[in-house]
């Protein structure tokens, strides 16, 4: 097996724009939970940004 993922909680303030904007993400099948929603942006970005 591979390395266990360490992963860590966090809690942020988001717009209602930005809720919105997540609201959507589900809607699209992206994430079931806000969290979830988020994380998919945040890997996106990763892929896309490799370098940061």
């Amino acid at each position: 097996m591979g390395k266990p993922i360490k992963s860590k909680t966090i809690t942020v303030r988001i717009t209602e724009e930005q809720q919105q904007y997540i609201d959507m993400l589900i809607v699209q099948g992206k994430g079931k939970t806000n969290a979830a929603a988020i994380q998919y942006l945040i890997n996106k970005h990763i892929v896309l940004h490799p370098k940061g």
